[in-house]
């Protein structure tokens, strides 16, 4: 039986072009397509589908959601996200989710199909390009500074800090929490010299690494 595989991807040419070098393939059937979040849930619920290619930047709802709710879904779903964004902050979070592969979109076809075969049999499969970024730099360390670390942040901070790290802006927080913009930035800048952070890159991966993202 054929890998059958969906394609999340809101540009159009681009969906096209990846259905005809996917088809190509004797192992992997294309059972649809969609182009927004909201269209994908609704295809993965009413199609057989064992790998998503997923697009990060998707109308409607993120791909991060996306992914998420698929996932919650239906658990067996092999997700492998297809994009451009080279940024560790997309990999680590897509990982934590329970997405199987990365690929950027830059790579070859063939990065693609081995993503897609690997996922399916319930491998992972992050592009070469990216490889090194899995590892993360508290790995290895002692869990209690981790916690004593974490212990530096007020309940309000830590608040802000998940927010952030989930990608919210400073104005988004502000509407959540209640606060002022000016407020949230001052937290902002209190977060990341008590831990000692210097890029929203690193924020995302302390907040991993503790726990504090968590399925909303």
């Amino acid at each position: 039986m054929p890998i059958r595989v969906l394609i999340a991807d809101d540009h159009a040419v681009f969906r096209s072009g990846l259905r005809a070098l996917l088809e190509n393939e004797t192992d992997i059937e294309v059972v649809g397509e969609t182009g927004n979040g909201p269209e994908t849930l609704q295809a993965i619920e009413a199609l057989k589908v064992d790998v998503l290619l997923l697009d990060i930047n998707m109308p409607g709802l993120t791909g991060n959601r996306v992914a998420e709710e698929a996932l919650r879904r239906k658990p067996s779903l092999a997700v492998v996200v297809l994009t451009m964004h080279e940024d560790e902050y997309y990999l680590q979070e897509l990982l934590r989710i329970g997405a199987r592969g990365y690929v950027l979109k830059k790579s070859t076809g063939t990065e693609v199909m081995h993503a897609v075969r690997a996922a399916y049999r319930g491998d992972s499969y992050i592009d070469p390009a990216m490889a090194s970024l899995v590892i993360s730099p508290y790995v290895g360390r002692n869990p209690a500074r981790k916690q004593s670390r974490l212990s530096l942040l007020t309940q309000r901070e830590q608040e802000v800090l998940c927010l952030l790290a989930y990608g919210h802006t400073n104005a988004e927080v502000a509407e959540k929490l209640c606060i002022s913009d000016r407020t949230v930035e001052t937290h902002r800048t209190n977060i990341m010299g008590k831990l000692g952070l210097k890029s929203r890159a690193e924020l995302v991966r302390f907040a991993i690494d503790n726990g504090l993202l968590k399925m909303e």
